[in-house]
């Protein structure tokens, strides 16, 4: 098959009628022009042009080949001004996946500034748990996600950190007016405590720690989302296990309290993931370029500000 280039050649000369034309057109000289299309017609072997003393005119070849040549041309013009478009995110796809509680407390300022800037970019967020995103991404159903480490990852999902977290434990001073001073961490056995529920990425997190300092919590009431822990806390129905990051507005404003533990929870991490092994699609990576990090095309991680942030 010939090159694309020598057709884009004999379009132009079949436009004009003419080689010094179509040459003008092309910014190449007369010669390379006859030169390229003389090798087209070796390659096809049919005579594409009559040359008279006005120029040329198509033959019965040349007019079957114009035919199939001009929609290939409007083709391949469609097809990079199509990815012109999905460029400057004219139009796409943006497939994220992350827990509710990530979704609302984290993404959700990141998501309404992309959704103001990018109109037409077809933005869908499912929400599972950090292990299911993971899966979610391994299966391709989502381009990026967002989870809380540890959460254990295959070796090609590139895990790149954004936010650290801290869990505690709240309570509503009212209802709870004995709790003083410093506790140690089998102290909280003995509170009405709330938590998530089990499938949580947080509530196994928090299992897992106080399983190895042999300690088990058995919580009265389980919750699904982290706001209703903090509502239930607030009306003085227990000690709730709740993100501190995820609840300065309470703690600011004095109705929740935080219980002072002797020994800290070890901190997680906010965390953003995506294959490594598979081009992020551009609007992939602009959504990415909102919080502060540039990822290359082939997805090597350039370099990373200090705007992230609740």
């Amino acid at each position: 098959m010939a090159p694309l280039e020598q057709y884009r050649i004999f379009a132009a000369v079949a436009k004009w009628g003419s080689f010094s034309k179509a040459a003008a057109e092309l910014h190449k000289t007369q010669p390379a022009v006859s030169q390229s299309i003389k090798l087209l017609e070796r390659q096809i072997d049919a005579q594409l042009f009559v040359r008279t003393s006005r120029g040329v005119t198509l033959t019965e070849a040349g007019k079957i080949l114009q035919s199939y040549v001009e929609q290939a041309l409007s083709a391949f013009e469609s097809a990079e001004n199509h990815i012109n478009q999905l460029k400057t995110l004219e139009h796409g796809k943006l497939y994220i996946g992350a827990s509710d509680t990530l979704s609302q407390h984290f993404l959700l300022p990141y998501l309404k500034k992309f959704h103001e800037k990018y109109p037409h970019v077809n933005l869908k967020v499912t929400n599972r748990t950090s292990q299911d995103t993971v899966d979610l991404l391994n299966q391709g159903k989502v381009d990026i996600g967002f989870i809380h480490i540890p959460t254990e990852v295959k070796e090609h999902i590139s895990v790149l950190p954004l936010l650290e977290l801290h869990d505690t434990f709240v309570y509503n001073e009212k209802h709870f007016p004995f709790i003083k001073g410093e506790f140690l961490l089998n102290d909280l056995q003995h509170f009405p405590l709330l938590m998530l529920e089990k499938e949580s990425s947080t509530r196994q997190y928090l299992d897992s720690f106080f399983k190895s300092k042999n300690i088990t919590l058995s919580p009265e009431i389980e919750l699904g989302s982290h706001d209703l822990l903090l509502s239930f806390a607030e009306i003085g129905l227990g000690i709730a296990a709740v993100v501190r990051e995820y609840s300065q507005k309470e703690l600011k404003n004095g109705t929740l309290k935080e219980i002072k533990l002797k020994s800290e929870i070890p901190s997680r991490t906010i965390a953003l993931i995506f294959r490594n092994k598979i081009p992020l699609t551009f609007s992939a990576r602009e959504f990415i370029s909102l919080l502060g990090i540039n990822i290359s095309p082939n997805n090597v991680f350039i370099a990373k500000d200090k705007q992230t942030k609740l």
